[in-house]
């Protein structure tokens, strides 16, 4: 069994994952999160919002998920969002075309004569009987109210509404470039064939940020800090994996201006914090023909894994073409007026008016899960009978676990108190009292529970329980007075091991 077919059998056997829609037979691209997926990405969520919005004092939004047409117009996706795609005449499966065909094309009826020079066969039942390829809108569309004509669709993006309220945003908070907005929300994709389980899903999640400069000063606060931070970097067109640092890239003209570097080098910190191997990612330059019209410079995060390399991330110079675009459509003017310092310091007299040029990150929070799995993921051996979750303690679903040794002799009782204690403090704490206290360890291990907890007897004797570390099976006497402080530092540290 291949490793990204075991991962989601342990995903769905120990509620990470469960199939939408699962009594009804499912719909492919729609996943839930179970109870303990779901507790593990809220916190890769919240990381981001502490790592990427808070600590720079960034803000935050939230849109809505349904657009109206003119909206998609104007950003271009009601005419350019498409795939081309292709359906089998004799079994009638429909098909991502591009994914099937190597080779050069712009147009449909030039990916049409690929197909057919090449023999492409129908994935499904071998037949060489294929329809042209067309074009296939990937957007979900609705009507908004009871009458016919309204036409909207949910948004297959968080980008868009963040253009949208960036002139209020701005008003109402200093009237400065540069400003970022970020947020975390849901996009809806109509994929033609989605597969890979939550690698390609038609609802998925975005962490986006949107970060807003005067055209002429492409600086960033923070980027002294971060210059010399090495990548690994692959340039479209070169198959050669190249290390350089940050400001290197920089003065390469690989990485269009010092803002998207900045971004760059805290995702690389951001992935490493969050178990994902520093040598098992890379960034990508994309080429011209992977790049936007309205884009100058795309670099993508791939990470790599059992499905091969994925794209997680997408970096992109976006200029000021929503903005622009939006201001065309709508008429109304979203240039904002930046004010210039007296040299006397005496106030604001001059200035100029400008569009705001955009940097754009953006991230997949159900792909990153999904790494976050494949490189955590560690096999039995080394004193363990049981496969497990090397998950960093700081997104590890639940951050400890409490188990009465027994349920008599008011150990359950006092367990009971103890996970409480936990809870009151706003730490996810599990508890179990069936199976033996050993299976118990091993369940916990198997969902990356870093911290378990034991009442025995000799608690009933002196208040004290018995830690277990998740990495090496160590274990110390603790005051059950001090339990909440010690996950609480053992978090923050990141330990792991009883001398870790």
């Amino acid at each position: 069994m291949k490793l990204h077919e075991r991962l989601m059998e342990i995903a769905l056997n120990r509620s990470f994952l469960i199939p939408s829609c699962e009594i009804y037979g499912t719909v492919g691209g729609f996943y839930d999160y179970g109870p303990v997926g779901c507790l593990l990405k809220r916190k890769i969520e919240e990381r981001f919002r502490q790592f990427f919005i808070k600590k720079d004092g960034f803000f935050e939004i939230e849109t809505c998920s349904v657009l109206p047409l003119p909206v998609l117009e104007a950003s271009g996706h009601a005419k350019n969002f498409a795939d081309p795609m292709i359906k089998c005449k004799k079994c009638e499966g429909e098909f991502k075309a591009d994914e099937l065909v190597k080779g050069v094309w712009e147009k449909p009826e030039e990916l049409s004569k690929l197909l057919k020079q090449e023999k492409i066969a129908c994935p499904n039942c071998q037949s060489t009987e294929i329809e042209p390829a067309g074009w296939f809108n990937l957007m979900f569309k609705t009507n908004v109210g009871p009458v016919e004509g309204n036409t909207a669709y949910f948004r297959p993006e968080t980008a868009q509404g963040i253009f949208l309220d960036f002139s209020r945003v701005f008003r109402n908070h200093g009237t400065k470039l540069p400003l970022c907005i970020g947020q975390v929300g849901h996009s809806f994709r109509n994929e033609i064939s989605p597969r890979k389980g939550i690698i390609r899903l038609r609802e998925f999640t975005q962490m986006e940020m949107e970060y807003f400069f005067d055209p002429e000063n492409d600086k960033i606060d923070g980027f002294a800090g971060v210059e010399h931070e090495q990548m690994r970097i692959m340039v479209a067109g070169s198959e050669r994996m190249q290390k350089m640092s940050i400001k290197e890239a920089v003065k390469k003209k690989i990485i269009p201006n010092e803002i998207m570097a900045y971004f760059i080098a805290k995702q690389m910190r951001f992935y490493i914090a969050l178990g994902i191997p520093y040598e098992k990612f890379y960034f990508k330059k994309m080429g011209k023909k992977d790049t936007p019209h309205y884009s100058r410079g795309n670099i993508d995060l791939e990470v790599e894994t059992s499905f091969g390399a994925i794209e997680t991330v997408g970096n992109a110079y976006r200029t000021d073409f929503d903005l622009s675009s939006h201001s065309a459509k709508s008429g109304v003017d979203l240039k904002v007026f930046i004010e210039k310092e007296n040299g006397n310091g005496e106030g604001k007299s001059e200035g100029r008016k400008v569009m705001p040029h955009v940097v754009e990150p953006s991230m997949g929070v159900d792909r990153l899960f999904w790494c976050i799995l494949e490189h955590t993921f560690r096999e039995k051996g080394n004193g363990k009978e049981w496969e497990w979750f090397d998950i960093p303690p700081i997104i590890a679903p639940y951050s400890c676990a409490v188990y009465p040794l027994m349920k008599k002799d008011g150990m359950a009782e006092k367990a009971r108190a103890v996970v409480a204690a936990l809870r009151e403090e706003g730490i996810d704490a599990a508890y179990g009292e069936s199976g033996s206290i050993g299976r118990r360890y091993a369940r916990a291990d198997e969902i990356g529970t870093p911290y378990c907890f034991t009442v025995d007897y000799d608690t009933l004797k002196d208040d004290t329980v018995t830690i277990r570390y998740r990495n090496d099976g160590g274990q110390e006497r603790v005051k059950i007075s001090e339990v909440c402080g010690i996950v609480k530092e053992n978090l923050k540290k990141g330990r792991v091991k009883l001398n870790g």
